[in-house]
This record gives C-alpha cells, structure tokens and sequence, in this order.
C-alpha cells in the first residue's frame, strides 16, 4: 500500500491536465443554462407581445347573446354591436371590417367564434387577445373585486405550519441533506464514464502487466477509487462555487432575476437549517453509496476486455441507481411502504432512497443506521470484488472474465 499516493497523484494529476475533464464540468450546466436563458427570454418576449397585441385597434363587430359583454367596454375599444351575424362574417370577407366575434348564449358548452381578416401568423394573435381583453374588462364590470378574484383565484394565502409548538418550515430543514443528494447524483453523472474506463484503459493498452510489476493490484484499484473521489469533490465545488457566483451576478442584472422567477437568497441562506445528525448522516450514506458504485463500476470495467463492451451493461447500473427517482411518490409518506423500503436495502438503490428519505425527513435512526452499515458492506463487498476480478482479468485480452473461475480459484498475490 506504500505506492498508493503515487497513483493517486498520477491518476489525479492526469485528469486535471484533461480539456475534457472541465469541459465535463460545465457542458451540461452550461447547456441548461443556455436553454433555460433562451427559455426565459423567449416567456418575457410573448408576454410582451400578449400584452401589445391585447392594446391593438382594430374594426370589429360584436354580437353578444349571453349579454355579459359591457358595451362601454364595447365602445371604448372602438367596435360596433352587431344582431346580424352572417352580414357581419360578409364583412369580414369583403375586407370592410377587420373582425367579428360571437358570444353565444351559452358559454358552458358554446364555443365563443371568432371571423378575422388574415394578417400574419404573429400578428393573427391579437384577436384572441383583444376578446380575452373585452371578457376580462366585462367580468370585472359585472363583479366585485373580491368575486373577481375569487373566480380567478388569485388570492393569496399565509400558511403557518407548528411542530412541537414551533413555527416550521420544512423546506429549511430539507436544503442541507439535500445538497448531499445533488451531489451524489451528479457526482455519478459525470464520473461514471471515467469509473467505467479507469481499468480498460491499461488493458486496452497491454500494460497492465507493466504497472504491477512494481504496484498491487489492491494498491491500484484503491487508488484509481480514490482518485475518482478527489475529482468528484473537484468537480462539485467548481459547480457550487460557479453557481452561487452567477445567481449573485444575475439577481443584480436588472429585472432579469424577476423575469425567470430566481429565488432571493438573501431570505433563503439565514433560514437554512443545519441540524449535525441529519448531515453527518447523509455524508456518510453518500461516501459509502459512492464507494459502493465506484466499485461496482469498476469491477464491471475490469471484467470486459474493452470499453466498449462494459458500456453495454453500464446502462443497466446507472437505470437501477436512478430507480428511486421513478417512484418519487412513493417517498412522500410518514410511514414507508413495501417498495420504499425495498429501494432503502437494496445495493444500487440504497443511496439514493437513503438520502432522499432523509432529506423528507421519513428516514428514522434506527433505519439510517442499518441503511449505512449495509452500504459499508456493499461498498467493501464491491471494491472486493474490483480488486479480485481485476487480478484475474490483467491478462484476460480479448475476452470477458468468468465470474465462476474467479470464486473458484485460489488467492493470488
């Protein structure tokens, strides 16, 4: 074990010099970045325009059977009441008015019709937006203003929670573990491929044989493990740091951070709850989760002579880890259910149902505590497991590792 520090400087030192090791770290953010700035961008510019086009003048008729229209709202938009539909709708076709609307009797199962003269495909819009103006402004008319706003529903409310007595607001309590589940996921995003390679790289290179001439094969595994460990934290402090940065420099970018709905941390930060035991035990139900995966992974890439061919049961791995996350309702319960409790012992989806239960606050000690000393088990069970198939396998070219022969033979320096 007396060469472990080298080959974690080499490995480590080796992935930092990598363009493609930070061009990992913010292509994905960087491509949800763009999009969600083009998607806000794009929400503020349709509003925008909504309301432009709801302010356009315009000739039209109007026939109202329901009489819920105001006509001073009729006349101050500048249109006519009509009482004879198809001569209006003649108007409209001979270009003498530019729309007609029709507001039948009964608006529960009647459509409201509309007759317009064609403009363009943006500028057709402002029919429907100017009816929607001329219904809101005659509602208003016929309502009060706290009827209106109970139609629309857009009263607002003041929710106090108590617990034990206390104000509570779990959302607080939910921020600090689930940080550690963010992590974990994204950790194992983007260091999967690099677990899956970190064997077959050598052996695709025949010189597996070299490097254990003067280091273990134990000595090896560990250090590619930690390794990976070192630039997983590397790559998610650049990330916090990158983001906490840029939601700084956005929140005082005009009224950009109010246009896409960011979130005042100013408010959020003071409230942030962070009780030690909820944290101590997600670090190490992430520590221990990642291990177990590293391990797995690495085994698997140990076992196949090329990349290429682990690739085709990696994907297995990484649908069964993310498994949780399509039961997600299944964690929102006091009381956890069979399937919950399933994905909370089960090798690949421990972690993520561990750290999710203890994020929701559902995960009791007792079972964190069995949770955590299952995931110790697998993780030794899985770097084991690496350490011994990648004995076998440094000499296996070409061809996939048996399992079976691997159990049955005897221990091999």
């Amino acid at each position: 074990m007396y060469n472990l520090g080298t080959v974690l400087k080499f490995e480590v030192f080796r992935a930092l010099k990598k363009p493609t090791f930070w061009a990992a770290i913010f292509a994905i953010p960087l491509i949800y970045g763009v999009i969600f700035g083009f998607s806000a961008i794009s929400s503020a510019q349709t509003r925008e325009n909504q309301e432009k086009l709801a302010k356009e003048t315009f000739s039209f008729d109007i026939q109202d059977e329901s009489s819920m229209i105001s006509k001073d709202v009729i006349t101050g938009m500048k249109g006519n009441v009509s009482k004879n539909k198809a001569a209006s709708i003649a108007k409209v076709k001979d270009q003498k008015i530019d729309a007609f609307y029709f507001i039948p009797k009964d608006l529960t199962h009647e459509k409201v019709e509309i007759y317009a003269k064609n403009v363009n495909i943006n500028e057709n819009a402002k029919y429907s937006a100017v009816l929607k103006s001329i219904l809101k402004n005659s509602s208003a008319k016929a309502t009060s203003a706290n009827q209106l706003v109970l139609i629309n529903e857009t009263y607002k409310t003041e929710q106090t929670i108590f617990k034990n007595g206390q104000k509570y607001e779990q959302i607080y309590e939910m921020i600090a573990p689930g940080i550690f589940l963010f992590v974990f996921y994204f950790i194992t995003v983007f260091l999967s491929n690099r677990m899956l390679t970190s064997t077959t790289e050598e052996k695709e290179n025949r010189v597996t044989e070299i490097i254990l001439t003067s280091i273990s094969a134990r000595t090896l595994i560990l250090g590619k493990i930690i390794s990976i460990i070192v630039l997983g934290i590397v790559q998610i402090l650049t990330l916090l740091l990158t983001g906490v940065v840029m939601l700084f420099l956005i929140s005082n970018v005009g009224d950009f951070a109010k246009n896409i709905n960011l979130p005042d941390l100013s408010t959020i930060l003071p409230n942030i709850r962070w009780e030690f035991s909820t944290i101590a035990i997600s670090a190490i139900i992430l520590i221990a989760g990642f291990m177990m995966v590293t391990g797995f992974i690495v085994a698997l890439g140990a076992m196949m002579p090329t990349a290429q061919e682990a690739s085709n049961y990696f994907g297995m791995i990484i649908m069964t880890l993310m498994a949780p996350l399509f039961v997600l309702p299944s964690f929102f319960v006091n009381e956890p259910n069979e399937i919950v409790i399933f994905l909370s012992y089960f090798p690949l989806t421990s972690p993520i149902s561990l750290l999710l239960r203890n994020m929701l606050g559902t995960l009791s000690f007792s079972e964190a505590l069995v949770g955590i000393l299952l995931l110790i088990v697998f993780a030794i069970v899985a770097i084991w497991l690496a350490v011994r198939i990648f004995r076998f396998g440094t000499i296996a070219y070409g061809s996939k590792i048996n399992l079976k022969s691997i159990f049955s033979k005897k221990k091999i320096a």
